[in-house]
């Protein structure tokens, strides 16, 4: 009985340690799982989860080592083919698990190894990009006083520059995108998702004042140098203007082609000093946006306006000259035009007193009246002639006489 007592109560414990192991091992599988399917974790703190879970797992090892010697005891020593069946079978499913779990682990820990690095690639770029936005903010915030063409396209190169910069800062932002999603895939990525945005929004407030005002930059530059190159066009054009007007062989051309030539000039000083004035209002508007501007530019502009007032003055008054002399030249003409019909009929008044029939008593006085025909006729044609060179004088001086020659 003694003997029979001893190995009942071994057998007893040996059952219980048994079922107890099996249980023990089993609660662990499961929490184990639930822990390592885990996504709410930080990768750093997956990590110490793992950790953990990869030191206990060698003391579940341990544990089963002793359920699978019990289970074999039960086996040897039962005579239930069921519970035979039932243990082998427990056993077998707890060493799959087991074998499961520890797969899972070392693909776990592979995965959280990743995350890791991307949470540490993200952070990275994240501070690449906060670092952008301080240095362009602090570009931002110094003011343009552009007082001269060059200092205007040396700063708009600074802002193209700038504005290069960007295209980078935009793929560190898809890149960080991409680890965010990649960490999300294994474990939590807790405030990650705020710093992208973060980074993205100070991203687009920086990039917008950045795009504005290099496009206001790229358009005062092209308008300042239009500006400065209008009014080196237009002081050529004064000369040149000056020039022909003074050549001689414009002042050999025919009076009206002459006055013609002025008028034309009057029209394009009006159109040069409204070309000048809109260029330098176009340009004057950035620069009361804060950009500066060269005052010399205005006084320049000033004293063009100046000069195409006093070319438009010596315009006018050649101008005038010459419609006064197109006017006596025309008055010559209708005058002459009267003095060619006087001699018509001094002409005809002349053959009626050269006439046999005229005066035949009195030959003296038909003789005298013939003289008197002839010297009006000679006087006629000494007028048309003072008056032919006096209108060619004119012609080549191209101004009028201070009195007209009468009748």
């Amino acid at each position: 009985m003694e003997s029979k007592q001893k190995e009942f109560k071994r057998a007893k414990t040996v059952r219980t340690d048994y079922l107890a192991g099996v249980e023990e091992i089993q609660k662990w599988l499961m929490q184990a799982e639930i822990e390592v399917q885990d996504r709410t974790l930080a990768p750093a703190q997956m990590k110490e989860l793992l950790h953990r879970i990869n030191q206990e797992i060698t003391g579940i090892y341990e544990r089963f080592t002793m359920v699978k010697t019990n289970g074999q005891l039960i086996i040897d020593n039962c005579r239930s083919s069921e519970e035979k069946l039932l243990v082998q079978t427990t056993i077998d499913q707890l060493a799959q698990q087991l074998g499961q779990v520890r797969s899972w682990l070392d693909e776990k820990k592979q995965q959280v190894g990743d995350s890791l690095d991307a949470w540490t690639r993200f952070m990275n770029l994240y501070q690449i990009v906060m670092a952008w936005v301080a240095e362009k903010r602090v570009f931002l915030d110094q003011s343009i006083e552009l007082k001269t063409l060059s200092e205007a396209r040396s700063k708009l190169n600074d802002y193209v520059t700038a504005v290069k910069s960007i295209k980078p800062i935009v793929k560190h932002l898809s890149e960080m995108d991409k680890e965010l999603e990649h960490i999300g895939q294994v474990t939590t990525v807790g405030d990650l998702k705020d710093k992208l945005q973060e980074a993205e929004d100070a991203k687009v407030a920086v990039e917008a004042v950045l795009l504005e005002r290099n496009s206001l930059l790229q358009e005062a530059c092209e308008e300042w140098d239009q500006c400065e190159r209008k009014i080196k066009d237009i002081r050529s054009w004064i000369e040149k203007t000056k020039q022909s007007l003074e050549s001689p062989q414009h002042k050999k051309k025919p009076l009206r082609d002459q006055l013609g030539y002025c008028e034309k000039t009057m029209a394009d000083i009006n159109v040069q000093k409204t070309k000048l004035r809109l260029s330098i209002e176009k340009l004057e508007v950035h620069f009361k946006n804060g950009m500066g501007g060269d005052p010399r530019l205005s006084e320049n502009v000033d004293d063009l306006l100046k000069v195409l007032d006093s070319l438009a003055g010596l315009v006018k008054t050649t101008s005038s000259g010459l419609e006064e002399t197109l006017q006596q030249i025309d008055v010559y003409q209708q005058q002459m035009q009267t003095l060619r019909q006087k001699i018509i009929q001094e002409e005809q008044q002349l053959r009626l007193v050269m006439a046999p029939t005229y005066l035949p008593h009195d030959r003296e006085r038909a003789l005298a009246e013939q003289q008197a025909c002839r010297e009006r006729v000679k006087n006629l044609h000494s007028k048309i002639t003072s008056r032919n060179e006096r209108i060619k004088l004119m012609i080549h001086r191209g101004t009028p006489d201070e009195s007209l020659l009468e009748l």
